[in-house]
């Protein structure tokens, strides 16, 4: 039988795009705080990297708090019969 699917709080791809985009909406922040010609550029993309991070870590979140729930429920589904 073949292995079930990941779940995704357990898919390492998820949590380094994660990852990633901190760190790079971090270097994104210090670039564009220094100034230059392309800040605007710089802080745009700054913007969007934050964001994704936003977004991506609200979802491993919800995925997480889901997963426990589901282990909670099968538990006492255990206990009860």
């Amino acid at each position: 039988m073949p292995d079930p699917p990941k779940h995704p709080v357990e898919q390492p791809a998820f949590r380094s795009m994660m990852l990633t985009s901190l760190f790079l909406g971090i270097v994104l922040l210090i670039c564009a705080a220094e100034g230059g010609a392309s800040s605007g550029f710089l802080s745009i993309v700054m913007v969007l990297m934050f964001a994704i991070f936003l977004i991506s870590f609200g979802l491993y979140w919800l995925a997480w708090m889901l997963r426990e729930h589901e282990i909670w429920r099968e538990g006492r589904r255990g206990r009860e019969e």
